[in-house]
């Protein structure tokens, strides 16, 4: 899944029209909540913004835009129910901007963020032509009141943006600047994935893993110590969420790791295994530490670990044979499918990265007992 500020540059790079879809506002049932995504060109599209009739209409509706070469952004409203006949029965607002070279600075700026793992946000001007898009970070660095949004309307605007970057989930709204008046602004946000997953491993399993992580809303890491052991394909995978790594110092990564990572390890080598298990434990700020495996690889494991000083809450956190339960298979790709349904169920749940306890602390050793007061 190539997210959706790549795509677009892809696409000013290559001299191809095109025409941002963002769900701007959601009432009711709907198919995608604000700040789902789908850009569409002259004969394709990628993203989704709900699929059915509504995103047909929207491609539609797109593509005469990119016909009519319009400049102007706008924003529709959808009834799913009465206009749309989608049974979900609630409403929701699309914004719809034409994006031809003019709009690749603030395409630029916007991909240096989401390359950098940054939160980011851009507040566009609907309606106006030409049309004003402006990016900027957590910060708020590049938003002025002379860009044309007045002192109030700087003000406003940047609450709104920062309520969005603050929450673990990309968001888009309508706003306006004035009590009372017609929305006029689209305030659309983007934070990194709440996930980030580090994989061990370039083998059959990992590979069918690493394909299906690479088109979920996650960022991957990709680690093996041998050289060419990456696909020849692997390349169409590397998106910005996505970083394949050769190394001969795995432990290193480890090590580099950011707090709250999950971590999968599915190397060539048992022995491998073992070291970067250990070493993942020891953090004590792993959020998920999944090994490949049988239950007799488990336990032999364990018993290495205890004998190593590692506490038996550390072990309890070391799952193998990962995977969500109920899926049976030792198909490569049926694995990778139990996997991503495992840690997808990781989102949204609360985690505490500050490390803690893993090894066993030895006893004190026993008092002596107090004489007796006289």
């Amino acid at each position: 899944m190539k997210p959706w500020i790549e795509d677009l540059a892809a696409r000013i790079e290559s001299d191809r029209p095109a025409v941002l879809v963002t769900v701007a506002a959601a009432r009711g049932s709907t198919p995608r909540a604000p700040g789902a995504h789908m850009v569409v060109g002259p004969q394709d599209s990628t993203g989704s913004i709900g699929g059915g009739q509504l995103e047909l209409r929207a491609i539609e509706l797109a593509r005469a835009m990119i016909a009519d070469a319009a400049v102007r952004p706008c924003v529709r409203r959808f009834p799913l129910g009465a206009s749309v006949g989608q049974c979900c029965g609630g409403v929701m607002e699309l914004a719809f901007e034409p994006i031809g070279a003019d709009a690749g600075e603030w395409v630029n700026a916007a991909l240096a963020h989401a390359k950098a793992g940054r939160p980011w946000a851009r507040i566009v001007a609907i309606g106006a032509t030409p049309a004003r898009t402006r990016v900027f970070d957590t910060q708020l660095h590049t938003l002025h009141a002379h860009d044309g949004y007045g002192e109030d309307g700087v003000r406003v605007l940047a609450e709104r943006a920062a309520n969005l970057l603050a929450g673990h989930a990309d968001g888009a709204l309508l706003a306006n600047t004035r009590p009372g008046g017609d929305a006029d602004w689209l305030v659309d946000a983007s934070v990194p994935p709440e996930l980030h997953v580090v994989l061990f491993g370039a083998g059959h399993v990992g590979c069918a893993v690493a394909r299906v992580l690479a088109r979920l809303p996650l960022r991957l890491t990709w680690i093996d110590t041998r050289e060419g052991a990456f696909p020849a394909d692997s390349t169409t995978e590397r998106t910005s969420c996505t970083d394949c790594r050769s190394t001969d110092t795995p432990l290193a990564e480890v090590t580099d790791a950011p707090a709250g990572a999950v971590f999968l390890v599915m190397t060539h080598s048992h022995a491998l295994d073992f070291d970067l298990v250990r070493a993942i434990l020891d953090r004590g700020d792993a959020r998920f530490c999944g090994m490949i495996g049988s239950h007799a690889k488990h336990e032999n494991f364990a018993q290495r670990l205890r004998a190593r000083g590692c506490s038996e809450a550390a072990i309890a956190r070391l799952h193998c044979p990962i995977g969500a339960p109920g899926i049976i298979g030792k198909e490569p790709e049926v694995i990778a499918i139990a996997v991503a349904a495992e840690l997808l169920q990781l989102r949204g749940t609360r985690f505490d990265a500050r490390p803690a306890q893993r090894r066993t602390e030895a006893a004190p050793p026993p008092r002596s007992p107090e004489p007796p007061h006289p």
